[in-house]
């Protein structure tokens, strides 16, 4: 395990406790094994095997396959959100922080097909998954109405149409791999549906606006 590096005299950061590696450890492994063949069709004991661990260890950490699959949507949600949230903070209005929520799902897409295609999975079978991305996306549309940038009809409405186009572009890339210029009409085309000029939604989506109307 890689050392933290400690620039004063501190006591050693612990490691995690043994039933906790080892939790973690199968979650891995059914990350991958998941991402290979899909939560439908993937088997406790592949995971087992792929986590080095037996049938009857998998059983103490997890009482069913559909817990694991909990667990795995759990670990997604909490590992994206976590990793988004330091370049969030450098972003201050509703339409960047929508420009940057899309981009990250589309570029999983176009860096890890099986990884995006597992996250399609998890978000039509965990409740859990769908409720974690749509509170940041709601939040990001009430910012962006709240600085007149977004025109909706519904707060509902309007992340389901983010969630929507999203999860069906990420599908497009991870199984058609088009051209790149894709990602910047899928995120431009959201933001025209949530109110932007034309002329506004093609420049954040190209990375060249900041805060205020072009």
């Amino acid at each position: 395990m890689k050392k933290l590096p400690r620039p004063r005299r501190e006591a050693p950061v612990a490691r995690p406790p043994k039933r906790e590696r080892t939790r973690r450890q199968i979650i891995e492994a059914a990350i991958e094994v998941m991402a290979e063949q899909g939560p439908a069709k993937v088997a406790v004991q592949e995971i087992a095997a792929r986590a080095k661990v037996t049938t009857g260890t998998f059983y103490n950490h997890f009482s069913s396959k559909a817990e694991i699959v909990e667990a795995v949507a759990g670990w997604f949600s909490t590992t994206m959100l976590e990793g988004a949230q330091e370049a969030r903070l450098a972003l201050h209005s509703g339409a960047e922080l929508m420009v940057d929520g899309c981009r990250r799902y589309l570029r999983i897409a176009r860096e890890s097909p099986p990884t995006a295609m597992l996250i399609l999975e998890l978000t039509t079978t965990s409740p859990r998954m769908l409720q974690a991305i749509g509170r940041f996306v709601l939040a990001d549309v009430r910012l962006g109405v709240r600085q007149k940038e977004f025109t909706i009809f519904s707060e509902q409405a309007a992340v389901d149409l983010v969630h929507g186009y999203i999860m069906l572009a990420m599908r497009h890339i991870a199984s058609r791999q088009p051209p790149s210029s894709y990602e910047r009409s899928v995120i431009a085309t959201i933001l025209q549906g949530l109110g932007l000029p034309s002329q506004r939604a093609l420049a954040l989506a190209d990375g060249k606006a900041g805060r205020g109307k072009s």
